[in-house]
């Protein structure tokens, strides 16, 4: 009998270790992927050069799980309102009507109130999946399959919701401008 019990001990071990590297293949270069049933996307490690800010900004930090299922419950709640003047969708999909098609990228904030800010960019656009986990995306035109707003998730709200204007999708590069070090 010890030696099944310790034979079945020595397997669930050995399973665990494998989940655990299984679970560590998800972390792509310094952000997550998540998904769940209503939303998918990648958290972006306080770490990762994105060459934007908020207002009042006072450092980065990495989102936690619970931050984004609490901005999505909120988007969810509050997405019909914000969009209520479908700003550049005429003749294009309805945010409000179509959230759950769009990947998104999550990057945490700080500001100086000690209050945690996330930055939010939707993507609905299947050509640039395989860029969603490497840069923060960024296109010209395309009118509703792309935005972004922020949360203050302290606050709960909701702002600086920036739609994409209509016409042809051009892919913006990022640029990394190089740091010089000083001794």
């Amino acid at each position: 009998m010890r030696k099944i019990l310790s034979a079945i001990f020595c397997i669930g071990i050995a399973l665990s270790g494998y989940a655990q590297n299984q679970q560590q293949t998800r972390y792509l270069w310094t952000c997550t992927h998540i998904q769940t049933s209503d939303y998918e996307g990648y958290l972006f490690s306080k770490d990762f050069w994105v060459d934007f800010g908020v207002e009042n900004q006072e450092s980065r930090y990495t989102p936690s799980h619970s931050d984004v299922d609490k901005a999505e419950k909120l988007i969810k709640r509050k997405i019909a309102y914000i969009n209520r003047d479908h700003e550049n969708q005429d003749n294009c999909p309805l945010i409000d009507e179509n959230i759950k098609q769009y990947k998104r990228q999550y990057v945490g904030f700080i500001d100086v109130y000690g209050a945690k800010i996330l930055y939010i960019n939707f993507v609905w656009d299947k050509k640039l999946d395989e860029k969603l986990d490497k840069e923060i995306t960024t296109v010209e035109g395309g009118c509703s399959h792309y935005f972004s707003l922020k949360i203050n998730l302290d606050t709960e709200k909701i702002w600086d919701l920036k739609v994409n204007e209509p016409g042809e999708v051009k892919y913006i590069q990022k640029v990394h401008k190089k740091r010089r070090l000083r001794y």
